[in-house]
């Protein structure tokens, strides 16, 4: 059987990157939508979990010079909406447009804009079950949809030694296409998980799905990510 990766994954230097799975989007798509979208992000969420978990207890792992070197990296990538009453924002951006519709149909009604106070809106399903705080499973905001181009993720990537970036977003159009082709760029192997994209434009995350990210990264199912398990 061939593989689905066009060059081996090692596990041990691989990120699950989880790119605008936030309460604010998520509310564009109909209840059954969410529900069944989350419990596809929970599934590969519980999967890497597991695999940090096995990771950490593994006494070769434990007795590294490089503790954490071997160990997958989970990070939650959202943007911060309402920071600074949403000031990041361009007036010429055309998201702006969109921002604006959110703000009056009261999307950020009690999301706090000051910015000692960031509100991720991370879906309260999905939270490790140990809280935040951990080094292996991470927060991190940004300004822009694609997760290359305003934060701090290419340090935390760098750090561990990550070459391989698993990732599930929303939407198709929105963060997901500019974050695969800004990793890939960057020379990331980039892994897009089906189950773990969603557009609510149906025709155009079939076109991209099949046509256009093949093209630059992997575009597999979750079962494929799930048989790399050692």
């Amino acid at each position: 059987m061939s593989s689905p990766f066009f060059v081996p994954v090692d596990l041990g230097h691989t990120a699950l990157l989880l790119s605008d799975v936030q309460t604010q989007i998520l509310r564009r798509f109909s209840p059954e939508t969410q529900d069944t979208y989350l419990s596809s992000v929970k599934t590969i969420l519980e999967f890497f979990r597991a695999e940090i978990a096995k990771r950490l207890s593994d006494k070769e792992t434990a007795s590294s010079s490089a503790p954490y070197d071997g160990v997958p990296l989970i990070i939650h990538h959202t943007l911060p909406f309402n920071i600074n009453s949403n000031a990041f924002i361009s007036p010429y951006n055309k998201l702006a447009k969109w921002v604006k519709q959110l703000e009056a149909a009261g999307h950020f009604a009690g999301a706090p804009s000051d910015p000692h106070h960031p509100n991720y809106d991370i879906p309260e399903s999905i939270v490790p079950p140990s809280g935040w705080g951990g080094k292996d499973e991470i927060v991190l905001g940004k300004l822009q949809p694609s997760c290359f181009g305003s934060s701090d993720l290419l340090a935390y990537l760098r750090g561990r030694g990550i070459r391989h970036v698993v990732l599930v977003g929303l939407t198709t159009m929105g963060s997901v296409l500019g974050s695969a082709r800004a990793g890939a760029d960057l020379d990331f192997h980039m892994i897009c998980v089906e189950e773990g994209i969603i557009d609510d434009d149906p025709e155009v995350h079939q076109f991209l799905m099949t046509r256009v990210l093949p093209k630059f990264v992997d575009v597999v199912k979750m079962e494929d990510v799930i048989r790399l398990s050692r």
